[in-house]
């Protein structure tokens, strides 16, 4: 298989300039990273259907890229533009929407599957345009973007699939049929294929995202794009295996295979070595000084005991080298999974277990004393905060004896609850990882990290109150979230400055998180 058709046709309303050739970090843009995906691949019939400032795609046609303008994309769908290539094609093809970004992985994937038609999933992604999908023994049953119609949630479709020749040419002939030119290229599939004609690949902890409108491009340049260039340029291998050399201690690690599996503040490997899977973290940059990693190891043991972290193998308190147990099938929730009732259920009840745990932590987390512990490393090495900060600065210290007036309980907390930290077991066991800063803290801190990192809704946060209270909320619990929230995000905002002065690049992470911290003070008149 040689041939791929990119749909970019699709008129933009909020922008003059079509998404799929907006600059991204690395200078490229979307439609040329997959084109070089593409031809990386040996791709050598490349079909690029567009419409909506058709001319400035020209630039793309090439021996290997012939550009196909939809005239009439103002009153046509996806379904529209594919049938361009209808005379044009003659085999299999991948077929790509343009405004995707995407883990090139998907692409080799796809090309490499010995199905004739092929969908990719991956996790719900909550961006507001999900095209849903449930699934049964291994094939696509139903599709739709309205999660009424969704019984069970197996994933989102990607906007990457693989389609024969014999399906693409049923499509077209219900297309010539049809008298709706705004149906969309999925439901002529579906109306054309059985479910058994639909296998699918499910692309798990994928970094990707699509681009609609402009906060979509926004979060793709300053988030999802940054999240990737880290991905791609994982530690070295020497390295890597200089670390496996220390952990498995006589034995010959160079028949490891190493794969990086995310990570924000530190690097994280899948290793199969000796026919058995394991997860190596490696710190970050600027790690020093921000984490006590004698306090780490031993919260992390305790957690092992609560039955909430999976088993840790080996820590190395000097250079917070880590191994544990790989979670096979594992699922790594995010903002929108993590806020399905299983799942909140079973979040909420991690956090009572370890909250009501009388479990004495190694340390105490204390905001205002982490504050002032990152401006001396800010000042350390030589980093600025963001404007108007001495006045901000002022505010958040006021909020101390606020809470102490509110009421402080001091209980085993994580204190890093961002969603990426549950994952879930093949069996629906959710696990807590990543204790880097966990200590004795108020469990309201927790939740505010929770609610805040995931953007829950109003009704998921009441939902998870009253499970964790058991109906009996206190009547000041969401104003010290709030509260809570507003010291989280001033803490991270300067955790981000400290790390991007020493090599990271966040994007608008620390700048969001700041100004965010001073609407809520505005809210609560606090400044």
């Amino acid at each position: 298989m040689r041939t791929a058709v990119i749909l970019a046709a699709r008129k933009e309303y909020d922008s003059k300039i079509p998404y799929p050739l907006m600059p991204l970090d690395d200078g490229s843009c979307l439609i040329q990273r997959t084109i070089d995906n593409l031809v990386e691949l040996n791709f050598n019939k490349i079909f690029l259907v567009v419409g909506f400032c058709a001319q400035a795609f020209e630039q793309y046609a090439s021996q290997y890229v012939q550009v196909i303008r939809n005239e009439d994309y103002a009153f046509t769908a996806s379904m529209g533009s594919l049938a361009m290539v209808a005379p044009l094609v003659n085999e299999d093809f991948l077929l790509i929407e343009g405004d995707v970004f995407y883990e090139k992985k998907v692409l080799k994937t796809l090309c490499e599957s010995s199905w004739d038609n092929c969908l990719s999933l991956t996790e719900e992604s909550g961006n507001g345009d999900e095209a849903f999908a449930e699934t049964k023994n291994g094939f696509v049953t139903k599709i739709s973007k309205d999660r009424h119609r969704i019984v069970k949630f197996a994933g989102e479709m990607l906007g990457i699939t693989k389609l024969s020749l014999n399906t693409f040419r049923r499509m077209i002939e219900l297309w010539k049929e049809s008298n709706n030119p705004y149906v969309n290229y999925e439901y002529v599939l579906f109306d054309v294929t059985d479910a058994i004609e639909r296998p699918y690949i499910m692309f798990p902890n994928l970094i990707w995202g699509d681009v609609d409108c402009r906060s979509d491009y926004e979060k793709l340049i300053n988030d999802t794009a940054l999240r990737l260039r880290r991905k791609e340029n994982p530690f070295d291998r020497a390295n890597l295996l200089e670390c496996l050399g220390n952990i498995f201690s006589g034995q010959d690690v160079g028949s490891a295979t190493i794969e990086q599996i995310g990570g924000m503040s530190n690097k994280n490997f899948k290793v199969t070595f000796n026919n058995k899977e394991y997860v190596l973290r490696v710190p970050g940059n600027g790690s020093e000084g921000m984490v006590e990693r004698k306090n780490e190891e031993c919260n992390s043991m305790l957690g092992c005991e609560m039955g909430v972290n999976p088993s840790v193998l080996y820590f190395n308190s000097e250079t917070g080298v880590k191994l544990t147990d790989f979670i096979s099938n594992a699922e790594t929730l995010n903002s929108a999974t993590i806020q399905r009732t299983d799942n909140l259920k079973a979040v909420t009840d991690i956090l009572k277990r370890l909250h009501n745990s009388n479990v004495r932590l190694n340390n105490e987390f204390n905001v205002f004393h982490e504050i002032i512990r990152y401006e001396q490393l800010m000042q350390l090495v030589g980093a600025e905060m963001y404007d108007g900060w001495q006045k901000v600065r002022k505010a958040i210290f006021n909020l101390e004896s606020y809470l102490n007036e509110l009421g402080i309980a001091l209980k085993p907390c994580h204190n890093d609850l961002v969603p990426e930290n549950f994952i879930k077991d093949e069996c629906g066991k959710v696990y807590l990882i990543d204790w880097e800063y966990s200590g004795m803290n108020d469990p309201m801190s927790d939740l505010a990290a929770m609610f805040l990192e995931a953007n829950f809704s109003e009704e998921n946060i009441d939902y998870v109150l009253n499970r964790y209270f058991d109906g009996d909320v206190p009547a000041n619990t969401k104003l010290k979230i709030i509260i809570y929230q507003i010291l989280l995000d001033y803490l991270w905002a300067i955790w981000t400055v400290v790390k991007e002065a020493q090599g990271d690049d966040f994007g608008t992470y620390g700048r969001d998180r700041y100004y965010r911290a001073i609407v809520n003070l505005k809210k609560l008149n606090r400044i």
